[in-house]
């Protein structure tokens, strides 16, 4: 049942590896195409240029004809079927990494082969001037045809005609040429060879003779093998000896240890073994077992002077007594052998008399072999002494045999080729398909057009990725998720140029980006459930990331939901949020720090349960107010008359400014935009928040294109069924009840956290 629980489980964790491969596969696609949708206009306009000088080129290329013409080789000329000559003439290379027909088409292709054909055709080039070879080459081609012997040979001209006749003028060329050198100065060859055969014979016979002779009175078979056989042996001799070697130490140290502790030696531990065995010695020690039972039993009820104690004493000496005199007689006078080794019962016995035994008798087997080992060894070494002197002798009548040898061979084979040679009339070389008028040409314009286009769309991906690779900026949701190791709390779309910088959870509070925004809170409860945070500091990597506008629209949101809300423009260096409500910045933050004015009339009220605390004007150590005590002891006081305080602050950069008001908040939430921050200023962002020591509650990705928020936002596609398809921002329900629906997913988000409509990260 285990067994079969572990293989669903691993087919379970294979298909879930599977799954994530995948995933990861399509993931990657999918960037890799965002890419080039950013990029198209360039990696287009290579495409095109590419293919434009592509097309200009096929148009200037020439129509060419090619003839083609086949010739067969055949291993053997007509002599050879008539068992005379047999090597005459045969096409064979001299190596055996070398191919005959790859030979002879090297000669086809020779210079004088072609300047034959040159001058018999008249070739000349665009001057009028007689064709060079290596120019001539360049319009030739030889294949051989796959599986056969042919060689197809092509030829490539502007005139049809004149490609066919310079193919068959090849062909016959070569034919010729072919034919003459098999027949050239056999009759010479001929004549000096029969006048040699005679001595060369001889000379072979009496080396024959002295290897014979050699071989019969040293014993000796083949001694390059023996030699060999020798080696090996000696190599598994050595092997041999050094393992035996190793295993009768280790034998020798474990019969020492074991030696040292029986203290006995082998005559003795088979006497003790035996007598182990016998039923004599078992029932006294059966006995003294049950008497040493008894006796601690009694001693727990009465003294050592009882009787009943004295007498299991006497019981107990008197097998003592019997027990040694057995042992003084089998093993020997003085011996010292315990009760537990004669125990047959106790697998001590088993572990030392019988494993000391089986031990001493392995270690004196373990020295005959080594003995032996040794005795083979010095005779091998003996005939390895002797080796090398035989050796050199044997070679020096090998090489006698063998030179005489093959110069009778070479003399024998190259008069029968000289006889042949001087006969034949053919060669190895077939003409089987004469060159016809070929009657279509080819500009090979297909082809280029085609690399045109294959080189085309390399280029234009090799663009896009070197664009890519230039552009440092974090372009998409899922380049930003990969990034930052946050939870992702809210997504917000795009806004269109003229809903940016506007408050749109105030302006229409029924339209879809409120709802988001409600969902953000929502999100932020449900991830801070067991204590809410008061004071929240919202920041970002670099400026221009809607920071401000994100905060804004947030704490409207809340202030919606019926919360009593502080909303502090912490950004004394570059404020914003009194243009985002459009009010007047003539006191604020630095007044009530500063100054020590009470904040009651500097305080805003933009909108219902909506607190508003500028900047003020700030001409210069902004640093100063935000790290002043002063500040500190508002935020406490906030805490107790707001129900959430949320604090605008700088961007990272800044990171002085962050520092000193994260240590008046409960948590930081991170805003970041695609397109906007870079990969440096992210690594920047994520070293200076872990500075702070602040929780980092949750980050929210805003201004994220259309593309992107479908496909990551589970709400937006939720949401978005319950508005018509209107500007973005002015959007009516469908349903008169809609907001209110709205407002119980927003509120209820807690209570169902299994089925919290939110951001999918």
């Amino acid at each position: 049942m285990l067994s079969n629980n572990s293989k669903d489980q691993n087919i379970n964790n294979s298909s879930a590896s599977a799954g994530s491969k995948r995933d990861s596969l399509d993931v990657d696609f999918s960037e890799y195409l965002l890419k080039v949708k950013r990029r198209w206009k360039p990696a287009l306009a290579i495409f095109l240029l590419t293919l434009g000088v592509t097309g200009g080129l096929s148009l200037l290329q020439q129509k060419t004809y090619q003839a083609e013409g086949k010739l067969l080789f055949k291993q053997k000329t007509a002599a050879n079927y008539v068992g005379i000559g047999q090597q005459a003439g045969e096409l064979e290379p001299l190596l055996n990494s070398q191919s005959p027909l790859s030979t002879q088409i090297e000669v086809l292709t020779s210079e004088p082969v072609i300047q034959q054909v040159i001058d018999r055709q008249k070739l000349t080039n665009d001057q009028g001037e007689p064709l060079k070879p290596e120019d001539f080459r360049k319009k030739l081609a030889t294949e051989l045809v796959g599986g056969t012997d042919v060689v197809q040979i092509n030829y490539k001209s502007p005139d049809p005609k004149i490609a066919s006749e310079v193919v068959n003028s090849l062909m016959d060329v070569y034919v010729q040429e072919q034919i003459r050198g098999n027949q050239s100065q056999p009759e010479a060859a001929r004549d000096f060879i029969e006048k040699e055969l005679p001595g060369v014979e001889t000379k072979v016979e009496q080396a024959e003779s002295n290897i014979s002779k050699f071989r019969t009175e040293n014993s000796i078979v083949d001694i390059g093998e023996e030699k060999k056989d020798l080696v090996a042996n000696l190599g598994a001799l050595n092997q041999q000896i050094t393992t035996t070697g190793s295993e009768l130490q280790g034998t020798q140290a474990q019969t020492s240890a074991l030696q040292s502790q029986i203290g006995l030696d082998m005559n003795q531990a088979i006497a003790a073994n035996q007598l182990g065995a016998s039923p004599e010695v078992q029932s006294i020690i059966e006995q003294l077992g049950a008497t040493e039972s008894e006796l601690a039993e009694q001693r727990q009820r009465f003294k050592d002077d009882h009787p009943t104690i004295v007498s299991l004493l006497e019981k107990k000496n008197d097998l003592t007594q019997q027990l040694q005199g057995l042992i003084a007689s089998s093993v020997g006078q003085g011996v010292n052998v315990s009760e537990g080794l004669l125990n047959s019962k106790d697998g001590t016995k088993e572990n030392q008399l019988e494993r000391f035994i089986s031990l001493k008798i392995d270690e004196l087997s373990l020295q005959r072999q080594v003995a032996s080992l040794y005795e083979s060894q010095q005779k091998y070494l003996q005939r390895a002494k002797e080796i090398p002197r035989l050796e050199k002798q044997e070679q020096e009548l090998v090489r006698n045999s063998e030179a005489a040898g093959k110069t009778y061979k070479t003399l024998l084979d190259s008069l029968q080729q000289a006889q042949i040679a001087g006969n034949q009339q053919s060669g190895n070389t077939d003409i089987v398909e004469y060159a016809s008028v070929p009657d279509q040409g080819s500009s090979g314009r297909v082809v280029l057009m085609g690399l045109g286009i294959v080189l085309g769309a390399f280029l234009a991906n090799l663009s896009v990725i070197l664009l890519e690779m230039q552009d440092r900026s974090l372009k998409s949701l899922a380049e930003i998720k990969k990034r930052f190791a946050y939870n992702v709390i809210g997504i917000t779309p795009l806004e269109p140029p003229s809903y940016q910088g506007r408050i749109i959870t105030r302006e229409e509070p029924d339209s879809f980006t409120s709802e988001i925004y409600r969902m953000i809170q929502a999100n932020l409860k449900f991830l801070t459930s067991d204590k809410p945070p008061k004071v929240i500091l919202i920041t970002s990597s670099v400026p221009e990331e809607g920071k401000s506008t994100v905060t804004a629209n947030l704490g409207a949101a809340i202030a919606q939901l019926g919360r009593n809300v502080l909303l502090v423009d912490g950004d004394l260096r570059r404020s914003s949020q009194h243009y985002l409500w459009d009010v007047d910045n003539n006191q604020g933050l630095k007044d009530i720090v500063v100054n020590n004015v009470s904040p009651i009339p500097i305080l805003k009220k933009p909108m219902p349960n909506l607190s508003l605390l500028t900047s003020g004007m700030v001409n210069s150590n902004p640093l100063a107010i935000l790290d002043s005590p002063a500040l500190s002891d508002f935020v406490g006081r906030s805490r107790r008359e707001y129900d959430l305080i949320l604090i605008d602050a700088p961007p990272l950069p800044v990171t002085a400014d962050v520092l000193t008001l994260s240590k008046l908040v409960d948590g930081i939430v991170f805003i970041t935009r695609p397109g906007i921050v870079e990969q440096e200023s992210a690594e920047l962002a994520q070293e200076a928040l872990a500075t702070t020591g602040k929780k980092v509650l949750g980050m929210v990705v805003n201004g994220v294109k259309p593309n992107d928020f479908d496909r990551y936002s589970y709400h937006g596609r939720y949401a978005k069924s319950y508005y018509d398809k209107g500007t973005l921002g002015n959007q009516i329900p469908k349903y008169p009840d809609l907001k209110a629906k709205v407002s119980d997913i927003s509120e209820n988000n807690n209570s169902h956290k299994g089925r919290v409509s939110k951001t999918k990260i």
